[in-house]
Order: structure tokens, then C-alpha cells, then sequence
């Protein structure tokens, strides 16, 4: 207590060490805050005035403007949008320097109803700068008219993130239609709540020669073709209003998509993909999937971690029909099951005796609807070919009941299980006879 004294008595506890930083420290400091508070630095003192007017980011959130909780009509909205636009564009005129790294702009308006045609007219004055970054997320707006032009001409962007959500009605999505695509630097394209046609979609890939990371979700996007030597990442969450999807990405490394329920989905020359996660939806017209899923299957040969999450009945036999001439998954290390049933157990005996390099099974939310089947008696497998000698572990998760019953079955093509993994107990070094002993 009294060395604390002492070094009080100095004054170290009453130096401003901030603001005695150099300014360039100083200015990335401000980076991790909001334009608004970056701003409101100005009154700490007189180092601190300008030092707002430096910081490369611009982050614009309409939630930041709250209106008073006594403030309410029309008028008091218009009062409020007027003040975020004058905010915005005196931050525009004041700024020292004309470098931007990242453009940020929130409008969430499900409690103000803004007008953001009053914002979005400074997009274009921001993409005049050069940003490298460029995050966009409409809530519920009205009006909204963005200057896409001006966007997807912006040749400095590496990283642009469009997130566009209008209604709350279903299938109401904002349309993008650009004139001209000039994004030569960008390797990250994310789309969320868009439509667009056909040809639009063309050229904005034509028109991203770098991109590595492409991301649509929630989009409504009847025809996708994507044909790239440069794609790594693809990330596909809205498959549902899909005719065509075609995918050739021979440097693909991760695959995450829906299966389309209405039309064809093609993947080809993958030879480069890791990891991929396939989600097939219930689909109305089962019988044109007969052929086309195996062969959808049959693409992913060459991944390290797999993962299917599906909810159609007949999957498991139409893929055991077809799976007598698929090549062998010599790379697979990682398999996760998502909603299976012990009838489905099919699928899962499949890659246990086509995945030579498998160590790790994950089943999840097994479904006991779906287990319809008797259990396996203790006198040991009756027709298994038992081709693997060792798995590491097995992660199962869902409905209780059906537990032993498919640890069961597991050791019916599997002679030895490093650990098993349930949320009601760990099984350790697993084979037949141990587990029923």
C-alpha cells in the first residue's frame, strides 16, 4: 500500500498516456470506433480535434442517431434523417485526408423508417476514394436506390459486402442491375437479399478476374454459372429458386451449398477441394434426383471433410444403388451425417468401407422417427466385410434411444473405435465384444 501511495504521489496515475501518443497511434485507436464516436473525440482536447479527420475508415450506423423516446410522428423522423445526412456529409467535407480503407454503413431502420435515398446519394462520393472495403447493410428501408454504378466500378475494392433486406414480406429482394463491372482487385464478393438476372450475374463475375471468396445468401438467382480458375471459397445459402447450378473451380478449396429442389446441379473439375458441406432439402420430385445426386456425390471424391445434411427419405438407397462404381473417398478424414435415421445407416456404411483414411465420424440430431429397423443381435455381424481395422472417434448426437443401436451397427463394419461420444456417456477403445460385454 504505501509503494501505491508513493507512485500516486508522483502523478503517474494522472498522466493523459494517450494522448501523448504519436498521431499515426493515435488514428488506428480511432479505427476500431464508429465514425460518430471517432468524431466526439474532439472535445478530449486540443490534440484531439482533428485527429478524427485522419482515420481511414468510414462507419456510418444509423443506430448510433436515436431519436429521443418523446420524439414521435412524422415530422420528428424527417428531423432525424436530416441530422444523419448533415452528419455524413460534413464528415465528407472535413476530412484531411482522401484515403479510405473501409467504408461501413449500417441502416437498420425497423424503428425510424428512414428515407436512406438521403445517405445513399454520398456512396458515390465515397467510392471516389478509393476504399478497400465496402460493407452495406439495408434493413427494412424505404426508397432504397444505391448507386451501384459507382460500386461495382470501384477497381480499389478488395473486399465488398452487400447485405439488402427490404420487407419483411417473403421473396422480397432488392434487384441489382449494374451497367458495367470494373472490380479488378476484388477477392471477396458477398451478396445477401439481391436478384438478378441471368446476365448480370455473368458480368459481375466476368468483371471480379482476382475473386477468391464468393458468398450468396438469400439471393434469388434462377440461373448460376461459375466458371473460375481463381475461386477458393464458395458459400451458396439460397438454392431454393435455382433452374442451373454449374460450378467448374478447379482451385476450389471449400464448398458450402444447397442442393436446388427445382433444377440441375452440376459440379465439375474439382480437384483441389477439401472441405465441402452439401445440404439436400425434401424434395417434391424425387425421381429426377435418382441419378443426378450420386453423380453430385461422386464430385466430392477427393475432399478431406465431408459433411450432408439431407431430409429426403430415400437418399441412403438411391446412393447404395449407385455407389457400386463410385471411386474410393482416399482422402476423406472427416465425415459428419446430419438427420440421419438407422434405415439411412446405408450411407454411412458406404464411406466406412470406400474412406480408407477416415478417423473421425460425427452423427448429428439422429432422428428416431427415421430408425424404424431391428436391432442388431449380439452373435456379431452377419453380412459386413469388415475393411476397416481402426476409427478413431465417432461423435453421435439426437435421440437417446437409438444410441446403442447404432453404435451396433458401427461395430458391425468397424473392429475397433477409439472413443465414442454421446451426451450421455464417453466409450473408450470400443469392439464388439467389449461393448456388449
Amino acid at each position: 500500500m504505501m509503494n501505491i501511495k508513493a507512485q500516486g504521489s508522483e502523478g503517474s496515475y494522472g498522466i493523459d498516456r494517450i494522448s501523448s501518443l504519436p498521431d499515426d497511434v493515435r488514428t488506428h485507436i480511432l479505427s476500431f470506433l464508429s465514425t460518430r464516436e471517432a468524431v466526439q473525440t474532439c472535445i478530449l482536447s486540443k490534440r484531439w480535434i482533428n485527429t478524427w479527420a485522419s482515420v481511414q475508415d468510414l462507419k456510418f450506423d444509423i443506430l448510433d442517431f436515436r431519436l429521443p423516446k418523446f420524439l414521435d410522428g412524422e415530422m420528428a423522423v424527417e428531423e432525424f434523417v436530416t441530422k444523419f445526412k448533415l452528419f455524413v456529409k460534413n464528415v465528407l467535407e472535413k476530412r484531411e485526408t482522401s484515403c479510405v480503407n473501409i467504408f461501413q454503413l449500417w441502416l437498420d431502420s425497423r424503428f425510424y423508417f428512414p428515407r436512406t435515398q438521403a445517405v445513399a446519394d454520398y456512396i458515390g462520393d465515397v467510392m471516389k476514394l478509393g476504399p478497400r472495403a465496402c460493407l452495406v447493410k439495408m434493413g427494412l428501408c424505404e426508397n432504397l436506390n444505391l448507386n451501384m454504378d459507382a460500386i461495382f466500378t470501384c477497381a480499389s475494392l478488395i473486399h465488398l459486402q452487400l447485405q439488402l433486406c427490404l420487407s419483411v414480406e417473403v421473396n422480397h429482394f432488392e434487384a441489382i442491375e449494374p451497367n458495367s463491372v470494373n472490380l479488378s482487385c476484388l477477392k471477396t464478393l458477398d451478396l445477401d437479399g439481391v436478384t438478378m438476372s441471368d446476365d448480370s450475374l455473368k458480368k459481375l463475375l466476368l468483371g471480379c478476374p482476382v475473386l477468391e471468396v464468393l458468398v450468396l445468401q438469400n439471393c434469388y438467382i434462377s440461373i448460376i454459372e461459375i466458371c473460375s480458375n481463381t475461386l477458393k471459397k464458395l458459400i451458396l445459402s439460397s438454392g431454393y429458386h435455382i433452374m442451373r447450378l454449374h460450378i467448374s473451380t478447379p482451385n476450389l478449396v471449400y464448398l458450402n451449398i444447397i442442393v436446388s429442389a427445382m433444377g440441375k446441379t452440376l459440379l465439375l473439375n474439382m480437384p483441389s477441394l477439401v472441405d465441402a458441406s452439401i445440404y439436400i432439402p425434401g424434395l417434391c420430385d424425387q425421381g429426377k434426383y435418382v441419378t443426378r445426386l450420386p453423380k453430385l456425390i461422386h464430385s466430392l471424391s477427393n475432399v478431406e471433410s465431408l459433411r450432408l445434411d439431407y431430409y429426403w427419405s430415400k437418399l441412403p438407397k438411391v446412393l447404395k444403388k449407385d455407389f457400386s462404381d463410385c471411386l474410393m473417398f482416399n482422402n476423406l478424414k472427416r465425415l459428419e451425417l446430419v438427420n440421419m435415421g438407422l434405415h439411412d445407416f446405408d450411407l454411412a456404411s458406404f464411406f466406412l468401407h470406400h474412406s480408407p483414411k477416415l478417423q473421425e465420424l460425427t452423427i448429428n440430431n439422429i432422428c428416431a422417427w427415421k430408425s424404424k429397423c431391428l436391432e442388431i443381435t449380439k452373435e456379431g455381424p452377419r453380412d459386413a466385410l469388415v475393411q476397416r481395422e481402426y476409427l478413431q472417434t465417432v461423435r453421435i448426437s439426437g435421440h437417446y434411444r437409438v444410441f446403442d443401436q447404432l453404435i451396433n451397427k458401427l461395430l458391425a463394419h468397424v473392429k475397433i473405435i477409439g472413443e465414442i461420444h454421446t451426451p450421455t456417456r464417453t466409450l473408450s477403445m470400443v469392439t464388439w465384444g467389449s461393448f456388449h460385454a
